[in-house]
């Protein structure tokens, strides 16, 4: 009988060390991966950020179902060696992604399903980290939606000033972006002089020169508690907006054109004097 203890025993401790081993090399591993999430070439910057998500699955002995921000942040904690290389390694390599997948105007044409959740993927995860250094990586996504600009939001007013800088963007999309993320920063304090900021922003981005930019502006218009102060200026871009679009506009009000910022204008007009909330 003593015997037989004596061998679970060392199977016991013979398991935890070869346990031990693995986490060490996962561990030790790690710089390498980070190291190869520089590469010039997309599929091998995916497949080490890809083995770096399984490295760290494997060194916090997660389940399936534990979600890869959670993992990060959970290794990030311990805190692990070379925590801090993959954080920089991370923001880096969205960095890099943000030129390959919003800037860059000739993109290859071999792009995937695969490549744009890899994307995803590395925004969810950037955006979940607790660094300050992420602001400017996630600033380079805001065009992408929702993540970048949740990530951003815990960031308050350090991320608000280079939030504001891409309203000077040339690039239309990312203009809209910036105010519509700017917008949702000051919205955090809700205090009159974030209120009249928002106005002012808005104020101005109606006289952007691009139509997308000025149908946002419309459309923040129908969130604000004053929304009935517009209602002039709202009633004469429903008449003048000059960008026409094919096809026509759902209330007919075009007759058989389309002028979108004039039907976007119209739609807050009439939630303003119904009474209905944004969004309903």
């Amino acid at each position: 009988m003593r015997l037989l203890l004596w061998l679970l025993l060392l199977g016991v401790v013979l398991s935890l060390n070869v346990h031990a081993q693995r986490l060490t090399s996962s561990a030790e591993n790690v710089p390498n991966i980070v190291h190869r999430m520089e590469a010039g070439e997309l599929r091998m910057r995916e497949a080490a950020f890809d083995e770096l998500m399984t490295s760290i699955a494997k060194i916090e002995s997660a389940h399936q179902e534990v979600d890869e921000p959670t993992l990060l942040n959970t290794f990030m904690t311990r805190p692990p060696q070379h925590a801090d290389r993959v954080k920089l390694g991370l923001i880096h390599l969205l960095t890099k992604e943000n030129y390959l997948f919003v800037e860059d105007k000739t993109p290859p044409s071999d792009y995937d399903e695969d490549d744009s959740e890899h994307y995803a993927r590395l925004i969810n995860v950037v955006a979940s980290l607790d660094d300050e250094r992420a602001i400017p990586a996630l600033v380079g996504a805001m065009t992408t939606g929702g993540m970048a600009e949740r990530g951003l939001l815990k960031y308050g007013d350090k991320a608000l000033l280079p939030v504001l800088e891409e309203l000077k963007n040339p690039n239309e999309t990312v203009r809209t972006a910036a105010l519509e993320t700017s917008i949702a920063l000051l919205e955090t304090h809700g205090d009159d002089i974030s209120k009249k900021r928002m106005r002012d922003l808005i104020w101005s981005s109606l006289k952007d020169p691009a139509s997308a930019v000025r149908g946002h502006a419309v459309r923040e218009i129908d969130c604000l508690s004053d929304r009935q102060d517009f209602v002039s200026v709202l009633s004469e871009i429903a008449k003048s907006d000059p960008e026409r679009l094919p096809g026509k506009s759902l209330d007919g009000g075009d007759g058989d054109a389309f002028y979108p910022v004039r039907y976007d204008a119209r739609t807050v007009l009439r939630d303003i004097q119904n009474n209905k909330k944004c969004n309903e």
